[in-house]
């Protein structure tokens, strides 16, 4: 059989020619796919952040309701619904920070203040530095504020401090010894406990709210109480809540202006008036004595700011305290002293003789020197002043038949001025009493050497807070040779009485310097720098690092070389952070001290909510600063998500006449925080013709952006007229649960 095929060449190229077409047309599809993929989820990425945007003005606008007008234990709830992204909180890259001076044509600058190294950078090119000071805000609800006894307090006398807006709820207390439990008590705001020391090898009181607690020993004592809520730029004050054990008991007042005094107990609710006689140089004191049969809490509320001195077991003549000068800080050159019979003593740590000078008399202190004269000066009718022409120390002491009676005061750093430092020059008297210092560290650990009439070395350091040494009749000087910055205090005899600070408080670095750029400081704290989140928050809960910080700038000021010049506060701040991806991954919607921001597109960073603050009218200026804080048990993630948050305290940080407000927040969006906060700007004259040049800047009232080249901070100018500064802080536990 014959086959014969025939082979249809047109046919084969137009089904070859239809296969390669198909395959183009399929390249081209696919090709056009790939470039649409990245529009796709940029379209995508655009959705989920407006749409987390809206989520999260909401939370916003709810935690800033509750933080301005609410009431502890007031709470609301907001639910927040992600789409294809997840909910987390980020305990370590968010916060902000402000700043105010008190004097005149003055500036306080930082840097590096927010990442989590032992040092920072200040800068206050306008007059000299002479010292820092450090306190922990303790703030966060697993941090607690913590206070270890001195080895020679035989008790502790414990209230709760009252702020602002305090809890409702009674306040754990807890004491332990050794790391263990000894003791509870739950305090309400106007109870107060006693706690019994002598029997105990290495106790602690934490509690979850700051504590005013008064250590004692032996028959009673005198202490200067500090005020619920001192005033930064002289840390006077108007309210005080003081546990008082029974017995016969005195407070003294001392201001500089007619007062009206409101004290309240669980027995008692009187009012008195102290005027002012218009004496020269002479201020107005009032005396309260009064009679306990039992414990009880003492509450004080003055009309204008003013200094207390308590005085338990009066009939025992004994006790002595350290005063604050006019400017803010024990070493000083005007004061306002009590009218107290007792004696004075002045201590002179400088190099020059000072003399010191009040109405109708004065007195003479050499170089490295003290004298103690008779108190107060005949003839003055009130709280007289004290005028020196150089800074010293003024100590106030009970005397008992023309000598000096037992008690317990600090000794004042010389080289801080404040209640810790470096350097303290220390002058024991000669007489029947045994004396002793009791040493406590204002850092991690330190060594000292004890310098004169004997020589005494010593190392105290991290658990242990405090030792005693007993030291005999002489001068001497003791200085920390390696290390971090000390606490001293001075037992004469066998009583006394002191009033605790927390121990991440009043930690004082000296400077020293005059600069006009950047000094860098240490932080009398370990570095946490690179360590991960758990880590920094067991150092923020054991106090090793600085669970938010206030910073006291002291320097020279007209005739004082140790006024309080500034004051910043930094806030660690938890951020509620939206994680997502567009085209890129690692983007976000975050949420932080009232402010939503966002790093969509491309890492762009954007404000869609600034903080909110209240200006005006004139030159006025407050801020309520949101801090949220997690709770351990709640959940994080994606689904349908349920916020209960409820503010725990309201606390306020300042509330005074400032010269220079600045706001500095954690990059990457302060420097859009920064220049967005000042969108009105723009329409300023002023600025046009003379930009950054704020001493031109006369038609605009408002945030600026500090000239400087990448700086995150912004200035709040009011044109050199001084600011009705405000600043407040809300505390608020947020419960994450998800919707069922």
């Amino acid at each position: 059989m014959k086959l014969n095929f025939t082979r249809d060449e047109e046919a084969v190229s137009a089904a070859v020619a239809t296969v390669l077409l198909f395959g183009g047309v399929v390249s081209i599809i696919g090709l056009m796919l790939v470039s649409m993929v990245p529009i796709i989820e940029e379209l995508e990425g655009s959705i989920e952040r407006g749409d987390m945007s809206a989520q999260m003005m909401i939370l916003a606008e709810q935690t800033e309701s509750l933080s301005e007008s609410g009431m502890p234990g007031d709470s609301t709830q907001v639910d927040l619904i992600p789409l294809d992204g997840s909910l987390e909180w980020d305990v370590s890259r968010g916060g902000m920070w402000y700043s105010s001076t008190w004097q005149n044509e003055s500036s306080f600058r930082m840097k590096d203040v927010l990442d989590f190294d032992n040092s920072l950078q200040i800068k206050h090119p306008e007059s000299f530095t002479s010292a820092v000071c450090f306190d922990d805000l303790r703030l966060g609800p697993s941090r607690p504020f913590i206070y270890t006894p001195p080895t020679w307090a035989d008790s502790a006398h414990i209230a709760i401090s009252t702020g602002l807006a305090i809890p409702l709820g009674p306040v754990e207390v807890r004491i332990t010894d050794s790391g263990n439990v000894i003791q509870t008590a739950d305090l309400q705001i106007y109870e107060s406990t006693l706690v019994d020391l002598t029997s105990n090898n290495d106790p602690k009181i934490t509690s979850s709210h700051e504590l005013v607690v008064i250590y004692s020993n032996g028959e009673g004592g005198t202490s200067l109480i500090t005020s619920t809520q001192p005033n930064p730029t002289d840390n006077t004050g108007k309210t005080w809540n003081i546990p008082v054990e029974s017995g016969v008991n005195r407070i003294h007042i001392i201001s500089e202006d007619s007062n009206q005094i409101q004290i309240e107990s669980s027995t008692l609710s009187e009012t008195h008036y102290a005027i002012n006689n218009e004496e020269f140089r002479t201020g107005v004191s009032f005396t309260y004595q009064f009679t306990l049969l039992q414990p009880d809490v003492m509450r004080i509320t003055t009309s204008t700011n003013s200094q207390l001195i308590l005085q338990t077991e009066v009939n025992n003549l004994s006790g002595a305290t350290t005063l604050i000068s006019q400017d803010g800080n024990h070493l000083g050159h005007a004061f306002i002293s009590p009218s107290l019979e007792g004696k004075m003593e002045f201590t002179n740590p400088g190099d020059d003789s000072v003399t010191v000078t009040w109405r109708g008399g004065g007195t003479s202190i050499a170089s490295q020197g003290s004298t103690i004269v008779a108190w107060p000066p005949a003839g003055i009718n009130g709280a007289p002043m004290l005028d020196a022409d150089g800074d010293i120390f003024a100590t106030w002491k009970v005397s008992n038949q023309g000598n000096l009676g037992e008690g317990t005061h600090i000794i004042p750093a010389s080289d801080t001025g404040a209640s810790s430092g470096i350097i303290h020059d220390i002058i024991i008297p000669t007489d029947s009493y045994s004396h002793s210092l009791s040493i406590s560290r204002a850092g991690i650990s330190s060594d000292w050497n004890i310098s004169g009439d004997s020589e005494i070395e010593g190392t105290i350091e991290n658990p242990v807070q405090n030792i005693e040494q007993a030291i005999s009749a002489g001068t001497y000087q003791m200085e920390v040779i390696d290390g971090h910055p000390l606490k001293v205090h001075h037992l004469s005899g066998n009583s006394g009485l002191v009033q605790a600070s927390h121990d991440g408080a009043d930690r004082c670095t000296s400077v020293n310097m005059m600069a006009s750029g950047w000094i860098t400081v240490d932080l009398p704290w370990n570095s946490m720098s690179g360590q991960e989140d758990s880590k920094i928050m067991e150092a923020w809960r054991e106090g090793d690092f600085p669970a938010s910080l206030k910073i006291t700038l002291i320097g020279q000021e007209g005739g004082s070389s140790h006024s309080n010049l500034a004051t910043s506060w930094v806030f660690h701040l938890s951020r509620l952070a939206y994680s997502f991806s567009s085209s890129i991954t690692g983007m976000e919607v975050a949420y932080s001290g009232g402010a939503i921001v966002t790093n969509h597109p491309e890492f762009n960073p954007t404000i869609i909510r600034e903080p909110v603050d209240r200006s005006g009218p004139g030159p006025r200026f407050a801020a309520t600063i949101p801090s949220l804080h997690p709770t351990s048990d709640g959940v994080i993630g994606g689904g349908s998500l349920t916020l209960d948050i409820e503010l725990s305290s309201r606390e306020s940080l300042a509330s005074d006449i400032a010269y220079e407000v600045r706001r500095g927040w954690s990059e990457p969006y302060g420097s859009a925080i920064a220049n967005d906060a000042s969108d009105g700007l723009e329409l300023s004259e002023d600025w046009a013709v003379y930009p950054g040049r704020l001493d031109l800047l006369t038609d605009y009232v408002g945030w600026v952006p500090d000239p400087s080249i990448g700086t995150s901070e912004a200035v709040w100018h009011t044109a050199g007229e001084p600011i009705q500064f405000s600043l407040q802080i809300s505390s608020l536990d947020v419960m994450v649960r998800e919707v069922i």
